[in-house]
């Protein structure tokens, strides 16, 4: 039975709160005509603090190339995901040689080779292991790297598999994005990462991964997503989101009745959500009619570190396991993203006792 250990998330150093973040929208952009709304839009996200990367200060520079946000994004994602990965070979108690396959996702990089490499030679992982670097499964990266790694173990019921997710939004602010969803981006987004250890077996507590899913809503490649513009990656979601969202609830619970363990109930007892944004999780917890409380982990998670991206069912996870559900509890980790897809696997909390 695949099991994931404990994640360990590594955040940056420069803490950002978002007074800092509408202040500095003032100072650049003074004579825009929509300050006052942008101000009320970016509270709204209900984000209080993010990390950067790099200072606040920083950002949003007229003269910055795409080459210096390439060379800067892969030195700060690489340090962020090699702390992040450290510490969870240690909170798992394996050593890197014992390390089977890794799975990297990172919605912000196109460098190639990409950190997997960079990775299993810092981590000192085994020439021969096999690595799955994903960049473009956006949000949707955390659930897809555990759900990858369940499959893995689940084939080799020996093997040790390690997720390692890395996000760094904050070098893909451009000073021309004048619009709301850049505003939006802006007042959303932080930057972090985290890494996890899947296996057969774990000491202590865990979660036993039991089954995946996922659904794409037809015809919505263009609701959310990036694009390479002039000066760099850009970020853009239309207000489909929400509907596109929707429409594939249904699916998820059509799928959480079919695949129940007998003689149990369908309806999740705790959820670990990516946390997309405020009216993400309430669409979520509409369709599939869970009390609000039941995403409370995730939008502590938003209020204190921002929309991570593939990193954020990780720190969702991070504050499950410090504020576990009772042994045996039937759990949902979930997230959404570009496509418009829903990512789900099932999961069993074990105290480890």
């Amino acid at each position: 039975m695949p099991v994931i250990a404990a994640p360990v998330i590594a955040l940056p150093r420069h803490q950002v709160t978002v007074d800092d973040i509408i202040d500095r929208i003032a100072e650049l952009y003074p004579d825009h005509p929509n300050l006052e709304r942008i101000s009320n839009i970016v509270r709204a996200t209900s984000v209080r603090t993010r990390w950067y990367v790099r200072p606040l200060a920083e950002q949003l520079r007229w003269n910055r190339s795409l080459s210096e946000q390439s060379r800067e994004h892969l030195h700060d994602s690489l340090e962020l995901a090699e702390r992040a990965a450290q510490g969870a070979l240690r909170e798992a108690g394996v050593k890197p040689e014992e390390v089977d396959a890794i799975v990297v996702t990172s919605a912000t990089g196109h460098t190639m080779p990409g950190i997997d490499v960079r990775l299993v030679q810092r981590l000192g992982l085994p020439a021969s292991v096999r690595r799955i670097p994903v960049t473009q499964m956006g949000c949707n990266g955390g659930v897809f790297g555990i759900s990858t790694a369940m499959e893995l173990v689940a084939a080799r019921p020996q093997a040790t598999v390690l997720v390692v997710c890395a996000d760094v939004f904050s070098h893909y602010h451009h000073p021309a994005g004048t619009g709301l969803d850049a505003m939006i981006f802006r007042g959303l987004f932080g930057d972090a990462a985290g890494a996890c250890v899947v296996r057969d077996r774990v000491d202590g507590p865990h979660m036993e991964l039991i089954s995946s899913w996922e659904m794409l809503q037809a015809d919505s490649h263009d609701v959310v997503g990036t694009r390479t513009a002039d000066d760099g990656l850009q970020g853009y979601s239309s207000r489909l989101l929400l509907k596109a969202v929707g429409n594939v609830l249904p699916r998820l619970k059509d799928w959480l009745d079919s695949s129940a363990p007998p003689g149990t109930s369908s309806a999740p007892e705790f959820i670990v959500s990516h946390t997309g944004g405020p009216k993400i999780l309430d669409a979520l917890a509409d369709g599939l009619g869970c009390a609000p409380e039941m995403f409370g982990l995730a939008r502590d998670s938003l209020r204190d570190v921002g929309n991570v991206g593939s990193v954020s069912v990780l720190e969702v996870m991070e504050r499950t396991f410090a504020k576990p559900p009772a042994e045996g509890a039937q759990g949902l980790v979930l997230s959404a993203g570009p496509g418009v897809s829903l990512m789900a696997v099932r999961a069993v909390w074990r105290d480890g006792v």
